[in-house]
């Protein structure tokens, strides 16, 4: 029972995925990559990481689908649709494109039920040992912590956080080019609501330590720097909607710091330990601990600081669309 829940959870990962690339309208692919992150949560879950289940759903299906239904705003099928009509070349079009995503979709088809047969076979041959499961757990003594998720996304498979945090940052140098914005402008008025500032006042504080706590205790339990991240940006998007603009605030200088800090340190340190002969991303065991707990709170805060800056850079645009300069 329990494999056929994973086949069914795969096959609805992928499904959810490919239909999210290929939906006619974006209300369709924006409401369907919102449940593909879902999917891709509970996918976590069922592997026993629920640290990066929770930072899926509340990255992936929470942020990134509440700001892509905003941008929904900024588009007026409707009014594209009037035109189809008015030109009465709507019911061509319409036939050309499912001929042509005919064979696309045939190709995509066969190609997922050869990874679903080459995961079935690798799921029905698996050792009686766990496979990477028992091995991963014989190592943790010397992956520097406790939480065998945590050895395999900073240890084992370093570069592929490494990675996801790139993306993170490569998604917001995409928006400043796509919007022209290289600096945030304080707002002429600064709205500052009596309740929303006592709440403020409340939770900044308490979301910081427990973003703090979850970092520290990634080395033994369910968290890490995604999960802290999440509650860290939280912060600063909370603090951006009182009426405190932190990155119009902050010196441009420090602001970039930030966000390249996590990455850019990740990557000097992987370099540095091979020169001494080690490979990309590979500690000492001694120091490991030390080290991977450096390296997510830096990564931490430049994911954090990622979330709140693209929150602050829609807010301005909506907010103030004819006080943002281009960079030309």
């Amino acid at each position: 029972m329990s494999v056929l829940i994973d086949i069914v959870l795969a096959i609805l990962a992928v499904y959810l995925a490919l239909q999210s690339l290929m939906a006619p309208r974006l209300s369709q692919s924006v409401f369907l990559f919102f449940a593909f992150g879902l999917a891709l949560a509970l996918t976590w879950i069922r592997l026993g990481a629920v640290d990066v289940g929770i930072a899926e759903a509340a990255i992936a299906a929470g942020f990134l689908g509440v700001l892509l239904i905003d941008a929904l705003r900024d588009f007026s099928p409707a009014v594209s649709e009037k035109q189809e009509g008015a030109d009465g070349t709507s019911a061509d079009r319409s036939t050309k494109d499912t001929k042509s995503r005919l064979l696309p979709s045939l190709a995509l088809g066969l190609g997922l039920g050869l990874f679903l047969l080459i995961a079935v076979e690798a799921i029905w041959h698996t050792p009686k040992g766990g496979g990477l499961t028992a091995l991963s757990e014989a190592m943790l003594a010397e992956s520097g912590v406790e939480h065998p998720v945590t050895a395999v996304l900073l240890n084992y498979r370093g570069y592929d956080t490494w990675l996801e945090i790139g993306v993170i940052l490569m998604g917001l140098l995409a928006i400043f080019v796509a919007g022209g914005v290289e600096v945030y402008r304080k707002p002429r008025v600064l709205v500052r609501d009596p309740l929303l500032r006592q709440v403020i006042l409340f939770f900044t504080p308490v979301l910081f330590l427990f973003g703090a706590f979850l970092l520290y205790y990634g080395k033994s339990g369910p968290g890490g720097a995604f999960q802290a991240a999440v509650l860290w940006g939280a912060t600063g998007i909370l603090l951006h909607l009182g009426g405190w603009p932190v990155f119009a605030v902050i010196p441009r200088w420090l602001r970039q710091l930030l966000l390249t800090l996590g990455l850019g340190f990740f990557l000097l340190l992987g370099f540095a330990f091979m020169a001494g002969g080690a490979a990309l991303f590979e500690y000492p065991p001694a120091q490991a601990g030390v080290l991977i707990l450096i390296v997510e709170a830096l990564a931490a805060l430049s994911i954090a600081t990622a979330l709140a800056a693209i929150f602050a850079y829609f807010n301005q645009m909506k907010d103030e669309p004819n006080e943002i300069e281009s960079t030309t």
